[in-house]
């Protein structure tokens, strides 16, 4: 019942028919809010913090610390305070709940997320994602660097129709910020394929790297060949993206939950048989 009447009501005022009230997510009248509508319910339902730490050890997770073997986990996040970029890496720090909460802010959903000295916002302003530190061996570590980079997308590239309502029109905006800053990182990986492609760096540097790969050609024409990154995109189906708008995005009702999992699911077995495919056109060829 309190899924479904804050859903109605966002999507009563985006449209003008309620008025819009823009409260702070950290003033103390929407904390009372919260805290009373919510009476009766799991604080977790509301309590982001307390939902994670419901799920994750991170007590456990601290007592490893740093760990530079693979996998590494870096979330990116936008200092508030000092304006710089910055990730969170598991290879260099134990990752705590608070760096978590920082890479997704969302400023008018989460207050401001404070860790020592400074508070982050949401990564989609800096680096989303930080794909570029991902082929970085001072970053993750040479044992760490990828062979492939995979991007799940959840925010959609394009949309068919104009933005009227208001608060469609604001999320279409942050899909364009966070578009931006995933394409600007490809842009840097796709100059980089231009480089390895025309043998632009030694080979003790691509040796480093991980970027020399063996290739069965007879030695009198080749000997071995560079790998340039690829890099495919995994988005959800068209016909799910229809039927997504602001308000969906805090849909937590199962029937909502359900059809993202399941189209999830679909893309991904559909991204696997072409990933397949396409081996198996390479080793025959």
């Amino acid at each position: 019942m309190f899924n479904g009447f804050a859903i109605k009501t966002l999507e009563y005022t985006s449209k003008g028919f309620l008025p819009q009230f823009n409260v702070s997510p950290s003033s103390s009248a929407l904390k009372a809010w919260m805290t009373f509508a919510t009476i009766g319910l799991r604080s977790r339902f509301t309590n982001f913090q307390e939902l994670l730490e419901a799920h994750i050890d991170f007590q456990e997770v601290a007592s490893w610390g740093a760990q530079p073997e693979p996998p590494v986990l870096l979330l990116g996040a936008s200092n508030i305070l000092t304006g710089k970029l910055w990730k969170f890496n598991s290879a260099k720090e134990p990752i705590i709940v608070e760096h978590i909460l920082a890479s997704c802010a969302i400023p008018n959903i989460f207050p401001a997320v404070r860790i020592g000295e400074d508070a982050y916002w949401d990564g989609i302003f800096s680096d989303n994602p930080p794909i570029s530190e991902l082929i970085r061996p001072a970053v993750v570590g040479v044992a760490n660097i990828p062979q492939e980079i995979w991007v799940i997308k959840l925010n959609p590239t394009r949309r068919d129709t104009i933005p009227v309502d208001a608060d469609d029109i604001l999320d279409r905006r942050n899909e364009l910020v966070g578009n931006i800053s995933l394409f600007q990182s490809l842009q840097n990986i796709e100059a980089l394929n231009d480089l390895l492609l025309k043998r632009a760096f030694k080979e003790e540097y691509l040796q480093e790297l991980g970027l020399r790969e063996p290739i069965k050609i007879p030695k009198p024409f080749i000997e071995r060949e560079y790998k340039p990154y690829y890099i495919p995109f995994i988005e959800m189906s068209a016909d799910v993206e229809k039927i997504l708008n602001y308000e969906s995005k805090l849909d937590r009702s199962p029937e909502h939950i359900h059809t993202l999992i399941e189209d999830g699911k679909r893309q991904a077995q559909q991204f696997l048989e072409e990933k397949a495919r396409g081996a198996a056109l390479t080793s025959a060829g």
